[in-house]
């Protein structure tokens, strides 16, 4: 872990005591516990932690011989500066160390998100289902949606051959056309009542798949295919 988190640049000409890997690998170790991701409890998190085991996270000695904990803001600066892209290429290749490579016949899947406590922007994220491997993410900021966001987070996935899914809000022409066109894979997108020709259409075209099983017989059960 600790490796793979040194590839991220620092963005800080000089530190004094908590190089930029010892922070990251806080914040790992922190959601890996279950712990919130604000910086409160990140800072939390980090005086919950003893002397040895921040001595082994790389954080340094101060003037009275300690090694103190990262404090609310310090993690505040991190998350607002430090280099996502890179963050990001270090948790998959740690995925990647600890889990193994994503399973390529699984569906992929994109879901958006918004934090709890933020600023109004939200993050969309790539998984496998059901394995759940982590294959990506964007922020979608307040003055945008996840459409065209959707679109430019394809580019960064291996997305050859593989199931798409994603929500209703997604079921565009464009997004489809990119996901076959451009990244060579196709695609489950959900048709609701707000799209009545689109539905309309399907319904004349497509004849509906018989059901797996009927409710109205006890003896029957539901078979996954």
């Amino acid at each position: 872990m600790v490796e793979h988190f040194k590839a991220v640049p620092d963005f800080r000409p000089r530190f004094e005591s908590y190089p930029l890997w010892s922070l990251l690998t806080i914040v790992l170790l922190a959601t890996l516990c279950g712990a919130p991701r604000g910086q409160k409890e990140l800072a939390k998190f980090a005086r919950g932690l003893s002397q040895p085991q921040r001595r082994a996270l790389g954080i340094r000695r101060n003037a009275q011989g300690k090694y103190p904990a990262p404090t609310q803001p310090t993690f505040c600066r991190l998350l607002q500066r430090v280099d996502a892209h890179k963050v990001q290429q270090a948790i998959l290749a740690i995925q990647q160390q600890v889990r193994g490579a994503a399973p390529k016949d699984q569906l992929v899947v994109l879901d958006g998100k918004e934090p709890k406590h933020g600023s109004g922007a939200s993050v969309l994220s790539a998984v496998t289902v059901p394995s759940q491997h982590y294959l990506g993410s964007a922020v979608v900021q307040e003055k945008t949606n996840e459409i065209p966001i959707a679109r430019e987070l394809f580019k960064q996935l291996e997305l050859q051959d593989r199931l798409v899914s994603l929500d209703a809000l997604h079921t565009q022409g464009e997004t489809a056309r990119a996901l076959v066109l451009e990244h060579g894979a196709d695609y489950l997108l959900t048709v609701k009542g707000n799209q009545p020709t689109l539905r309309e259409q399907i319904e004349k075209l497509v004849t509906a798949p018989e059901a797996d099983f009927s409710p109205s017989r006890a003896d029957t059960y539901c078979s996954s295919h």
